[in-house]
């Protein structure tokens, strides 16, 4: 292996792990940016637009003209008797003798409707898997804000866990001295630490949970596996906002990638369909070639031929009628693929903004209930500290307040994924997500 060449997939490698590199404090962005570099579900689909590109131009090829040269020389001999001629005192063996060809040779079909349509089809197909592409960079982009909100929802549960246990060990100090001094009972004290090793537990869980969640989220961007990183985009969960059903409906058919890849496979087939009708149509050729001939590269003339053809089949023994028959077999199944991808976009999309208009209550709902708790830890802690009851209040207070918190937690969480369906289902998850 050269020097240059080792130099060089060096250089290509540094860069690759540049690129798959994840920043300390990761956004959504720059993880939609790692992903739809990275993901091997995208170089699939690439790899198919290339291959059905390359089908589209060897058709188109068809059409075009077709440029050679060819040259021969040859030294030979010929037997006269070979050919049925035996004539009285004449040689039968001729030569030796040289022989010299050399042509520029062009052919084009003049009229070829067969190719005409299977190029035209082929042209289908690759608009086909382009949409594929962009519908593949869709379903990547879902399951990266997924997993991102996944990993905020952790994220934010360890942090709460976090507060909820600082609030525990200050009601547990606060107790502890009060039963020192007599003024609270023991079991107070022993209730308030319980508190705190259940919360300590669950942020110990919680802190897990947001490692693997982070774990979860390099898989899917299939950069460098690791949690050495924080997720830091509390946009990502968004607001969500209510929409027209019927409009938004109409939108998304005219959006989706994988609705306009099924409407261009069916215009394909239909096409595939009218090129094999086709070949029984008269087939206009021509050809010409021009060039030097004679015994050797020396001694020749100019020599030239142009000629044209028509070719049409009369008696294919059933071939294109079964030919017909099958590919409109395929066009069937491409039609009703198109159909259930309609009716699937159809439920999508209505689920998804029933899910963002119930995630925008839970979210208002349980928002109040975080506010309300906190001001129930604060009454019932007064009231503890002025020796009004015991610390039980002030435990069930916390507990209520951690539930709350739970509720809100999930609320934006649900917002948020209900949001990212809705982006996906009317063909914009993409766009929306990598402003």
């Amino acid at each position: 292996m050269s020097l240059f060449l080792v130099i060089l997939l060096g250089e290509v490698w540094a860069e690759a792990q540049a690129a798959s590199t994840l920043p300390a404090d990761l956004t959504l962005r720059r993880a939609l940016e790692i992903a739809l570099v990275n993901n091997s579900i995208l170089r699939t689909a690439q790899a198919d637009l290339e291959q059905t590109a390359g089908r589209y131009e060897q058709t188109g090829s068809a059409l075009l003209p077709q440029l050679g040269v060819f040259a021969r020389q040859g030294i030979q001999t010929i037997n006269l008797q070979g050919f049925g001629i035996d004539l009285p005192n004449v040689a039968k063996l001729i030569g030796p003798f040289g022989s010299m060809d050399a042509r520029v040779i062009l052919t084009q079909d003049l009229l070829n409707i067969a190719s005409l349509r299977s190029w035209q089809s082929y042209s289908s197909r690759r608009d086909s898997a382009r949409f594929r592409l962009d519908n593949a960079r869709e379903v990547v982009t879902l399951n990266v804000v997924g997993a991102y909100l996944q990993a905020l929802r952790a994220k934010a549960s360890r942090d709460t866990l976090a507060e909820q246990t600082k609030l525990a060990n200050d009601l547990y100090g606060i107790t502890a001295d009060r039963a020192r001094q007599g003024v609270s009972a023991e079991l107070d004290a022993n209730r308030a630490k319980q508190q705190v090793n259940s919360l300590e537990q669950q942020q110990q869980e919680a802190e897990q949970n947001y490692i693997a969640a982070k774990l979860n989220l390099a898989n899917i961007l299939q950069a460098n596996i690791t949690s050495d990183f924080n997720v830091a985009d509390q946009d990502a969960y968004g607001t969500g906002q209510t929409m027209d059903h019927q409009a938004t409906l109409q939108a998304a058919l005219a959006a989706r990638s994988d609705y306009r890849a099924a409407q261009a496979t069916v215009r394909a087939t239909e096409l595939e369909i009218k090129s094999i009708e086709a070949t029984r149509l008269p087939t206009v050729r021509m050809r010409a070639s021009d060039g030097p001939s004679g015994n050797s590269p020396v001694h020749n003339v100019n020599v030239y031929s142009v000629a044209g053809s028509v070719e049409f089949p009369i008696f294919t023994g059933g071939r294109i009628r079964g030919e017909i028959h099958q590919a409109k077999g395929v066009l069937q199944e491409a039609i009703a693929a198109l159909d259930k991808n309609r009716a699937q976009i159809e439920t999508e999309v209505l689920t998804a903004i029933s899910g963002v208009e119930w995630a925008l209550k839970e979210v208002q709902t349980s928002a109040e209930n975080v506010g309300l708790s906190r001001e129930e830890v604060e009454l019932t802690r007064a009231r503890f500290l002025q020796g009004v009851s015991d610390n039980t209040e002030v435990v069930n207070a916390q507990d209520r307040l951690s539930k709350a918190n739970d509720a809100r937690i999930r609320a934006q969480y649900t917002l948020g994924l209900a949001r990212a369906n809705l982006a996906r289902a009317i063909g914009g998850a993409e766009r929306s997500y990598s402003k």
